[in-house]
Order: structure tokens, then C-alpha cells, then sequence
């Protein structure tokens, strides 16, 4: 008889591996080394890899890059924060 040894970390592998499978171009995430929010604008489920974009967007540019589905840490809301009131600690 064979015992398979216990590993937290394939638990948590397979859950953001089926949390990463259930994100739509549209949706908000978090990145690795980024307080920031970024928008998903591509996916490629075959390479592994989406296209982002800083949330909320910028009124005259509009950067988009790629990252690994390794680099998603949460998906999260797209919340529209007014500088106003970010600078005012109101949101």
C-alpha cells in the first residue's frame, strides 16, 4: 500500500489553478510585488499568460502588458476611486 504524503502547497496550487480558470477579460486582479489594481483586457489559457492594464484607467494612456497566471495573486473588484477621495482617505 502506498501513502501519499500530505502537501499544503498542491492544495493551494489546485485552488488558484480553478480560481485562474474562472477569470473573465473584464476583471480586476492583484499582482505579485504590486499594491496596485490592474484590469484583465487578454487571456491565453493555452500559454498561461493575460494582458492587463492598470485600474483605474488613465485619462491619456492606457499601458498594457502580460504576465504570468503565476503572477495573479486575487482576483478582486474594480473600484473607481476619484483621486479626491484617495488623497482625502475617504475611500
Amino acid at each position: 500500500m502506498v501513502k501519499l504524503k500530505y502537501n499544503r502547497n498542491n492544495q493551494l496550487s489546485t485552488l488558484k489553478t480553478k480560481a485562474i480558470n474562472n477569470i473573465n477579460i473584464g476583471e480586476c486582479i492583484k499582482i505579485k510585488n504590486s499594491k496596485k489594481t490592474f484590469q484583465i483586457v487578454g487571456l491565453n489559457h493555452k500559454r498561461a499568460i493575460c494582458w492587463v492594464r492598470e485600474w483605474p484607467l488613465k485619462s491619456n494612456y492606457h499601458n498594457t502588458f502580460e504576465i504570468s497566471f503565476n503572477n495573479i495573486l486575487i482576483p478582486t473588484s474594480c473600484r473607481y476611486e476619484s483621486e479626491e477621495n484617495s488623497k482625502l482617505g475617504n475611500v
